[in-house]
């Protein structure tokens, strides 16, 4: 049974590209355009990891991430904050939410790939 991961942006693009990349790996990719849908696939889907793009048009990435930190079930899932913000606040506001790793856009797709399997194998 193929991974679940939930993969969060409000850039169709950017959501499409990150999808298709996770399929080409082998794993299932769970698509939400808002906070409120990534909190609705969270419950429904427990996918195995998150990808959270930080800027989002209802709440941000770190809510979210605190969100699933904060929630038992979710509590252990890797979480990767991925953003164009690159500022140390902002990465250090990803530390403090719970995220595990904080990636840059545009980000290589191979880092990606190496950074998903130390979190959750293949």
């Amino acid at each position: 049974m193929k991974k679940k991961i939930l993969v969060v942006d409000d850039s169709e693009p950017i959501l499409e590209l990150a999808s298709t990349m996770l399929k080409l790996l082998g794993y299932e990719p769970i698509k939400a355009s808002t906070g409120v849908e990534a909190l609705k696939a969270l419950k429904m889907e427990k996918p195995a990891m998150a990808l959270l793009d930080v800027i989002l048009p209802d709440m941000d990435g770190f809510k979210i991430c605190q969100h699933i930190r904060s929630n038992t079930e979710l509590a252990e899932m890797p979480v990767f904050m991925v953003s164009a913000k690159k500022t140390t606040e902002d990465m250090e506001r990803g530390q403090k939410a719970g995220a595990n790793e904080y990636v840059t856009k545009p980000f290589k797709s191979a880092e990606m790939a190496q950074l998903i399997k130390k979190y959750i194998g293949d």
